[in-house]
């Protein structure tokens, strides 16, 4: 009866004119499969969505190392004049990089967004030029961003489509950040700062990338689910209020959480008979990455694209300075047959013996 309930809520609010503004995607972030959207085209105000993109960048500045996680950040005049939600910081005081990403997710100040943004561009313009040319580079198709921070604004408009594949990025791209996104409360300056996710208290299996609110964009949220290596990751727009916007992307993440764990079961059972005990012979090298979490993003990838490969074990030792994940199989045509299906994904594979 709750599902049911839960169901007619969610089909008369996203039919209903008043709430136009309601969209959704549901879908594998690793994969990209779409398993539920509505109006996932829909140019909407993203809020603090916005801010993954600020993060985004952020991340490959540091990647760059164009950036320390220990520099200092400087707060301008015109980072103080920010609307709440911020940190307060008085200008020519500083928080350290570290700080300011936890002050990005968790508080969702918009101080620091402005404060991160001059010091990559030197002036906030600067910097958006900056987001709209990595959301050409990203595919974003409907984002127009005009501004760090997401407050107010007739030109920073995307979509729950578009939001979907930035935040996909971020897990694909940086995994060794995502930990952050699953923090609740963190100590800035002296001040404690709780996340306005209440998911993730309730929730181990959530990671929650960004909530957002506007008073015309309504209740927002990117969440990401992790069950063992199964991720999924929901995109919600215009919800009435916080806990309404909480309750339905619940349901939805826990209605296609469960058809997917029953399809990968599935296809595990069919794939199972290839599987050997024997001696292994042969080795194929799937990836070889500098950073363990790199290799572990890649297996990942590996086993939503390609179903077979769900059934072989995958392993990462480390050769030198570069962490190698490969597969162990006993016959040089399952070696060939798995590199096959690999490379027909675009993705780089080697056989070796053993």
């Amino acid at each position: 009866m709750r599902i049911i309930l839960i169901t007619l809520i969610l089909t008369v609010n996203l039919s209903h004119p008043l709430f136009a503004k309601i969209a959704s995607v549901i879908g594998n972030p690793i994969s990209h499969e779409i398993y539920f959207e509505v109006n996932k085209d829909t140019k909407n105000y993203p809020a603090s969505l916005t801010k993954i993109m600020t993060l985004y960048i952020l991340f490959d500045e540091l990647r760059l190392k164009n950036i320390n996680i220990n520099d200092r950040i400087y707060f301008s005049k015109y980072a103080t004049y920010q609307q709440p939600s911020k940190l307060g910081i008085k200008e020519k005081d500083f928080i350290t990089v570290d700080e300011l990403i936890d002050s990005l997710i968790i508080k969702s100040a918009n101080d620091a967004a402005v404060a991160i943004a001059e010091k990559i561009s030197g002036t906030e313009k600067k910097f958006v030029i900056k987001m709209n040319n990595y959301a050409k580079e990203l595919h974003l198709e409907n984002t127009n961003f005009a501004n760090p921070h997401g407050l107010p604004n007739r030109a920073n408009l995307s979509t729950a489509y578009d939001i979907f594949k930035l935040s996909s990025r971020i897990i694909i791209d940086f995994p060794e950040h995502l930990h952050r996104f699953k923090k609740t409360n963190v100590k800035i300056k002296g001040k404690n700062y709780t996340t306005h996710n209440t998911l993730l208290k309730k929730y181990d299996h959530y990671i929650g990338l960004k909530t957002g609110y506007t008073r015309k964009s309504g209740f927002q949220i990117s969440l990401l689910s992790i069950n063992a290596d199964n991720y999924l990751l929901g995109i919600y727009f215009g919800g009435n209020s916080a806990k309404e916007r909480n309750n339905k992307i619940n349901f939805l993440m826990n209605k296609y959480k469960n058809k997917e764990a029953s399809k990968i079961e599935e296809t595990k059972k069919l794939t199972v008979k290839n599987e050997k005990k024997s001696t292994t012979n042969y080795t194929v090298q799937t990836s070889s990455f500098k950073k363990i979490s790199k290799s572990k993003m890649h297996i990942i990838l590996l086993k939503n694209k390609i179903k077979i490969l769900r059934s072989f074990e995958h392993q990462i030792k480390k050769n030198g300075r570069y962490f190698i994940s490969y597969i162990n199989v006993d016959d040089h045509r399952t070696a060939k047959n798995l590199c096959n299906e690999i490379k027909l994904n675009k993705l780089d594979c080697l056989i070796k013996t053993s």
